[in-house]
């Protein structure tokens, strides 16, 4: 290594041995740079850590007399709670899998000081059974994010379950097996992350789970435009809540003592009207579907419909046949 890269080797070894709380004595700086082939004076040392200082790194310096000087890299670009969120959300994210994980928290905690990284550990604990299988999933979001920078469709496999349990192409052995898709964004949604894009096979927007993605293809073909009245957000928020269906202004009188849990679902800026201190009406746009039936059903007894009467007659009809599958 060139003698002008010394500086670069003592940064990375301040970077990995030392912190606010273990610094380094220059006799192991001289070490370590040895080691890579560096012979390094005290006063070529000395002026090399001057070098980074001048350059905006924040090294700490300790002398004292009759004791070896020390060194430490104090400042950091991600401050240890900072790395302990990225940490509990790596390990929380069930499309990241098992062993993927491990090795993203590894990453994360070689950013912290060599006093921390043991602590550096997922306060959030989530069991194995539950995540993603694909190990190729960071390949496949980041075929898509190519695709989209470049304005490619792309073409892929996509998974379903067998009854073993094992993974195959839908439409296997149909020769149309592979979907071609205009990618518009990656959405991070209850835990899964998805795809949302054009299908040219359903000639409309729809939605795929990333974990059943084979690692896509990047087409010569141009993305076809998201439709001029698209939105990615209000889409989102249809599909991945109510999925398809009508869309509706329906009210819903409700008790008190769930009104986090409609603020969580539909938002602060909702339309509430609070009727006494035990009630509240509130209206809300929602794709009426049995998916918002199946999302009232939670709320027995705290929440009903007010109105229009046909979405009221309609829940009622939905619940009956709800009632007629389970007695048989």
């Amino acid at each position: 290594m060139p003698l002008k890269d010394r500086p670069l080797l003592l940064l990375k070894a301040l970077q990995e041995g030392s912190d606010d709380e273990k610094w380094m004595t220059t006799a192991e700086l001289r070490s370590l740079l040895e080691a890579e082939g560096q012979e390094c004076a005290i006063r070529t040392l000395r002026r090399d850590i001057q070098i980074l200082i001048d350059s905006g790194y924040d090294i700490g310096v300790r002398e004292g007399i009759g004791v070896s000087t020390e060194y430490c890299l104090r400042d950091r670009k991600w401050e240890l709670p900072e790395l302990q969120l990225l940490v509990d959300a790596v390990s929380a994210a069930q499309f990241i899998p098992q062993a993927r994980s491990e090795e993203l928290i590894g990453k994360l905690a070689s950013m912290a000081g060599p006093s921390h990284r043991e602590d550096l550990k997922p306060e959030i604990m989530v069991s194995e059974h539950v995540k993603a299988k694909n190990k190729d999933m960071i390949y496949t979001v980041q075929a898509i994010r190519q695709a989209i920078d470049k304005n490619r469709k792309i073409s892929f496999r996509y998974l379903r379950y067998m009854p073993d349990r094992q993974q195959v192409p839908k439409h296997a052995g149909t020769g149309d097996e592979k979907y071609i898709v205009s990618p518009y964004a990656t959405v991070w949604n209850n835990d899964r992350y998805y795809l949302v894009g054009w299908s040219d096979k359903r000639q409309k927007v729809a939605v795929y789970r990333i974990d059943r993605m084979k690692v896509p293809d990047i087409l010569r073909q141009k993305r076809i435009p998201a439709p001029e009245d698209f939105d990615i957000r209000d889409y989102t928020d249809k599909v991945f809540w109510m999925f398809d269906g009508i869309q509706e202004e329906v009210t819903l009188r409700c008790r008190m003592n769930i009104l986090d849990q409609v603020i969580d679902r539909f938002g602060e800026e909702v339309n509430l009207k609070v009727r006494d201190s035990g009630t509240f009406d509130v209206k809300v746009p929602v794709a009426v579907s049995s998916t918002f039936y199946g999302w009232m059903c939670q709320f027995t007894g705290e929440m009903r419909i007010i109105s229009p009467q046909h979405v009221r007659e309609a829940y009622a009809a939905w619940l009956q046949e709800a009632i007629d599958d389970v007695l048989g």
